[in-house]
């Protein structure tokens, strides 16, 4: 069980590594990184569209509270990388609302939360494979899918060029 709980400490640093440029935010934070933040959060239906106006008020802190609780410890959308319920947008919530981009060949914590997304679907033609963060052959057969069959938050088809960028991970409610 120890090994279980520091893997899962390793895996929230690594991705949250990917989100280190944003700074963290909270209840009273303005500029262009609440704006950010308020923009992916408009994008997985958190937020109405026109509410990115880059202040941090209790709008925003009720959208981000809701964001976390949906991936909370014990919720089905927290996979293995469970968010704080604190209103704060940090390293760990940063990580889910904007992850790298991944695509054939990457590997890591990002790669492992797509593959875990992806296996929470239940259907077949999304299953990655082992979920191991290596993005394979099955990963890539499983992302085409999912990107043929969804669309972007405005109803947009999304690329099916196998490469998870910020609309597959919208799509995929990262």
């Amino acid at each position: 069980m120890a090994d279980a709980a520091v893997k899962l400490r390793d895996t929230q640093a690594d991705l949250a590594m990917g989100a280190a440029a944003n700074p963290i935010i909270k209840l009273g934070s303005q500029g262009p990184a609440v704006a950010k933040a308020q923009t992916a959060l408009i994008h997985r239906y958190y937020l109405n569209a026109g509410d990115d106006d880059g202040k941090f008020g209790p709008v925003t802190d009720f959208a981000v509270r809701s964001y976390q609780h949906d991936r909370s410890a014990g919720m089905f959308n927290a996979f293995s990388f469970p968010l704080k319920i604190d209103g704060i947008v940090g390293p760990a919530t940063w990580s889910r609302l904007t992850p790298p981009t991944v695509k054939k060949g990457s590997k890591g914590s990002a790669v492992r939360l797509l593959q875990e997304i992806l296996k929470g679907f239940a259907d077949p033609k999304y299953d990655p494979g082992p979920i191991d963060g290596d993005f394979g052959p099955l990963t890539d057969v499983a992302v085409r899918a999912f990107q043929t069959d969804f669309t972007d938050w405005q109803g947009n088809p999304l690329a099916v060029d196998g490469v998870v960028g910020m609309k597959t991970w919208e799509a995929l409610w990262s």
